[in-house]
C-alpha cells in the first residue's frame, strides 16, 4: 500500500529496521494533512509519474446518438526527492535507568512526531504554490462578519471539484469561532476526519488548524481533486555506537517530496485549492 513502509524497504540491521518502523508508524499516525493528498512510490528518487484526470461526460443524448470518445487524460508529476533526517539516540545512562521508561520508545515517538510535523509543513507549502486566490470580503475579526460568505466563494472557485477541507492558522480559527454567526454552531459540529478540529456547517468542510500556513489566510480545497501528490522514497538507516558520547545512535534519512499543483485551470493555477487572504486584521 502506498505510504506504508515495510522492513524490506529499509536498509540496515533488523534492530535498526524495527526502530525505524516504530518511528515511521508514529509519523503516519501523527500526520494530519497526508490524507488530503494523493501518494505514490518513488523508489529511485527521480521519476515522472502519470496522474489521471476524470473522463468527460456527454450530456442529454438522444436515441442512437453517437459521441466522440472523451476519456481520461494523464498529466505527469515530476519528482526529485530530497531527504529528511532524524536521529534516535539511547544513552548508556538511559538504558540502565529502566525506571525512567523505555528510552528507545520515547525517542521513536518523538522522532515520529517531528517527521509528521515536517510532512504537514511540506504539504501546506505545496498547497500554497499557485493556488486560486482572492481577498476576504470582510474581516473575520469583526464578529458581525459571516465567514461562510468567503468560504462559499472559495468552495465555488474550485468547482467541478467538491470542496471538503479548510486549513486555518490558529489566529484565523479563533476569529472564525468568535464570529456571531459561528459561535453557536461550529463548536457543536464535530468532524470525523482524522486530525481536523471541526466541520464548517452547511459547506461540510473539515477544518484543520496549522500555523505553517501564511498568517491571516485560509486554504479551501478538495481532497478528491488531487491538490498535491506525495512522493515516498526509500529510507536509509545508519547505526553506530558512539563511545565518546556513550550512546547508541540511529540516523534515519527519509526521502520524500510533496508536489503541487497537479491539475491547472486556464490561468495555470491549482484547480482544487483556493486561498483567501486578508482574512483578519
Amino acid at each position: 500500500m502506498t505510504g506504508i513502509i515495510s522492513t524490506d524497504d529499509i536498509s540496515g540491521s533488523l534492530d535498526a529496521k524495527n526502530i525505524v518502523l516504530g518511528v515511521l508508524t508514529t509519523a503516519l499516525e501523527a500526520t494530519n494533512l497526508l490524507p488530503l493528498c494523493a501518494s505514490t512510490d518513488v523508489p529511485e528518487l527521480v521519476a515522472s509519474v502519470p496522474v489521471m484526470t476524470a473522463a468527460g461526460v456527454a450530456e442529454d443524448l438522444g436515441e442512437f446518438e453517437t459521441t466522440e470518445v472523451d476519456g481520461s487524460v494523464f498529466t505527469n508529476v515530476d519528482f526529485d526527492l530530497p531527504k529528511d533526517r532524524v536521529y534516535v539516540a539511547s544513552s548508556d545512562e538511559a538504558t540502565y535507568k529502566s525506571r525512567a521508561g523505555d528510552p528507545l520508545k520515547l525517542q521513536t515517538d518523538s522522532a515520529g512526531i517531528r517527521l509528521a510535523n515536517v510532512l504537514d509543513k511540506k504539504i501546506v507549502g505545496a498547497f500554497e504554490t499557485s493556488p486560486q486566490t482572492s481577498a476576504a470580503a470582510a474581516l473575520w475579526s469583526t464578529t458581525a462578519t459571516n465567514p461562510l460568505v468567503d468560504l462559499a466563494t472559495a468552495a465555488v472557485g474550485i468547482r467541478p471539484y467538491k470542496a471538503d477541507f479548510a486549513i486555518m492558522p490558529y489566529a484565523v480559527y479563533r476569529a472564525y469561532l468568535q464570529s456571531d454567526f459561528m459561535e453557536t454552531t461550529s463548536a457543536y459540529v464535530p468532524s470525523e476526519a482524522k486530525g481536523s478540529a471541526a466541520k464548517v456547517p452547511g459547506l461540510e468542510l473539515d477544518i484543520y488548524v496549522n500555523d505553517d500556513l501564511t498568517a491571516k489566510t485560509v486554504l479551501v480545497g478538495s481532497s478528491t481533486g488531487t491538490p498535491a501528490v506525495v512522493g515516498n522514497g526509500p529510507v536509509k538507516v545508519r547505526e553506530w555506537d558512539d563511545g565518546p558520547m556513550g550512546a547508541r545512535l540511529y540516523q534515519m534519512d527519509v526521502f520524500r517530496q510533496v508536489v503541487a499543483p497537479v491539475f491547472l485551470n486556464s490561468s495555470s493555477l491549482n484547480m482544487s485549492i483556493y486561498q483567501l487572504t486578508a482574512v483578519i486584521a
